[in-house]
């Protein structure tokens, strides 16, 4: 059993009631540094021109007149360098905009996080088993799996003259690296390439629905997944209620409850509301 737990607003009881969890794009994560690394060319004359003649091959085009020459004047220039590294960031913008996320946390009672992503502590958490939802998956999409994210003081470096041959490893990199002021957070993630939810999609895993005037990407989650539900310090009681009835449902009757309450540090605990 693999429990990581995902916080969310009042509109968590949605995920219960669908069983299904949003998948972010990318380019919608909260920190505007995170997932663009730094783009840089070596100067390396040779590389750079088989990266240019590379480039014309890949768009069916012919070497023109002169090239070298041409080349030689934007290389002592540091134009093509500059280009390539622009280039490079314009591709990953463009795999920001087309992949989706999922993220989701180690930890159910960091308050900071209580109070960013589940409205003030007036949210819940809801913990799920995610062995029971990647191992059909992983049937059908071979290395598709949660991932530590690493916390780093620096943005990661990327060689485009190199490390960028591949664009998905470099891509995959990137995604699993964030400052270290979000270290809290204490997160993993899964990352799905646009052919990845397309091919999921076809076998039910995935769908695409409209969600706020958007196309949005959703996970199925298997009933059996959803393992705890965790009430916040200010979770308001007629939301717990319509939660306690969802999971009287006979495929959610296995789903423990929980309550936030405080503590003399600045913790809280996690109460277990079977055993009161």
């Amino acid at each position: 059993m693999n429990i990581l737990y995902k916080y969310c607003d009042q509109d968590g009881i949605k995920i219960i009631e669908s069983l299904q969890l949003k998948l972010p794009y990318v380019s919608e994560v909260n920190d505007p540094l995170e997932c663009l690394p730094i783009f840089y060319c070596p100067d390396d004359k040779s590389a750079i021109e088989a990266r240019y003649i590379a480039a014309l091959k890949h768009k069916g085009k012919s070497l023109p007149t002169r090239y070298k020459e041409a080349l030689n004047g934007l290389y002592q220039k540091g134009e093509i360098q500059k280009e390539l590294e622009e280039s490079a960031l314009r591709v990953q913008k463009k795999l920001n905009q087309k992949s989706c996320l999922l993220s989701i946390s180690k930890t159910a009672s960091n308050t900071v996080m209580w109070a960013h992503y589940s409205r003030k502590h007036k949210g819940i958490v809801i913990g799920i088993d995610f062995d029971k939802v990647f191992y059909e998956i992983e049937k059908l999409i071979c290395g598709l799996k949660l991932n530590q994210v690493k916390y780093s003081e620096q943005r990661p470096k990327i060689n485009i003259l190199t490390d960028f041959e591949i664009p998905p490893e470099a891509f995959f990199r990137t995604i699993l690296t964030k400052s270290s002021e979000w270290k809290y957070e204490r997160e993993f993630r899964a990352l799905f390439h646009i052919e990845t939810l397309e091919k999921l999609q076809k076998e039910g895993f995935v769908s695409l629905k409209d969600f706020n005037g958007k196309k949005t990407w959703f996970l199925q989650l298997n009933p059996e997944s959803i393992r705890e539900i965790i009430f916040g310090l200010y979770t308001e009681e007629g939301l717990k209620l319509s939660i306690r009835k969802l999971i009287e449902r006979t495929e959610l009757q296995h789903v423990k409850l929980y309550q936030a309450e405080e503590s003399e540090t600045y913790t809280i605990n996690l109460i277990d509301l079977k055993n009161l």
